[in-house]
């Protein structure tokens, strides 16, 4: 199968790529400092490393970087794999299938959904205007409509009663603040303020994705400069909850069942330390309120995700 990448994490990939296929960094600095292509002054087994070495040596030449990057990506994941290191999740299995996280990698491959935060954001602080904007769109042509037939009756009637009747009716189409709130397209603009300053604390820009099975649900934040392309065209391309699937490959973060912890109120505190640390807990709980793990969530720090074709 041929990956189509949509994010890669680059310098990940490659810390742990170094540590996984042993002497990959001295090689590369072997190669960068003598350029000698047949070299074999490495540790560990002769070979290892070597393709990883060649990629890593060449990936300064910036029109063949993303290109390599995904070969090395190919290689590093395949290794993991072979070794047994990664927990392979496809929702297309069996229900009864097991969720084993002792592993400490996972590669899951189902249908996604995406969560951009500034997109929620944004609309809320334009959510009125947006409103008012799509109000005049939808009742344009009626609008349009009643000005024309008020200016024919002008023209060719002197029937007041008929044109005042007209001019009221203008009158109530164009009033597009009025429209928008009959339409539910209107919210009281303070509620949207305070619920984006909300989000904005809870959540900052966050960019996650989420993939359900079974009973569970697969979490990971995405760093927006790994993008491939912009997050918008992402969404654009794929859908906010996506009809293909797609595969994220990662690190376990967290899974076991959390609660949170119930903290003794107290005005006396031995030092300044102390009266801090009990407001970083109390904090803590805040910040769970957002963004803690569900019950049934497995947080995943993400290396990469792809389509597969």
């Amino acid at each position: 199968m041929i990956k189509n990448f949509i994010y890669l994490d680059e310098d990940k990939m490659y810390s742990l790529s170094s540590q996984l296929f042993e002497g990959v960094t001295e090689y590369v600095l072997n190669e960068s400092s003598s350029e000698q292509g047949e070299s074999e002054e490495q540790k560990g087994p002769v070979g290892s490393g070597r393709v990883l070495g060649d990629i890593l040596r060449n990936s300064e030449r910036n029109t063949e970087k993303k290109f390599l990057n995904d070969y090395s990506y190919t290689i590093f994941e395949k290794k993991l794999i072979d070794d047994e290191m990664v927990l392979v999740v496809n929702s297309n299995e069996s229900e009864e299938t097991q969720i084993d996280t002792n592993k400490s990698f996972i590669k899951i491959t189902s249908k996604a959904t995406f969560n951009d935060i500034n997109i929620i954001n944004n609309t809320l602080k334009n959510f009125n205007k947006i409103g008012k904007a799509l109000a005049h769109i939808t009742n344009f042509q009626n609008i349009s409509a009643v000005r024309e037939q008020l200016k024919k009756v002008k023209e060719s009637t002197k029937d007041r009663n008929q044109t005042a009747k007209l001019q009221t009716q203008l009158k109530s189409m164009t009033n597009i603040n009025k429209l928008a709130t009959e339409a539910g397209l209107q919210q009281e603009q303070s509620f949207l303020d305070d619920l984006s300053l909300v989000l904005t604390y809870g959540f900052q820009d966050q960019l996650e994705i989420q993939m359900e099975f079974v009973d569970s649900i697969f979490s990971a934040n995405l760093n927006r400069s790994y993008l491939r392309e912009s997050e918008d065209l992402v969404i654009r391309k794929y859908s906010r909850k996506t009809e293909v699937e797609f595969t994220l490959f990662g690190i376990i973060t967290q899974h076991q069942k959390e609660k949170l912890e119930v903290l003794e109120e107290s005005e006396d505190y031995g030092s300044i330390k102390e009266a801090i640390m009990n407001l970083v807990s109390h904090l803590s709980n805040v910040e769970a309120t957002f963004t803690g793990r569900l019950s049934n969530e497995i947080i995943i720090d993400p290396i990469a995700l792809y389509t597969e074709i």
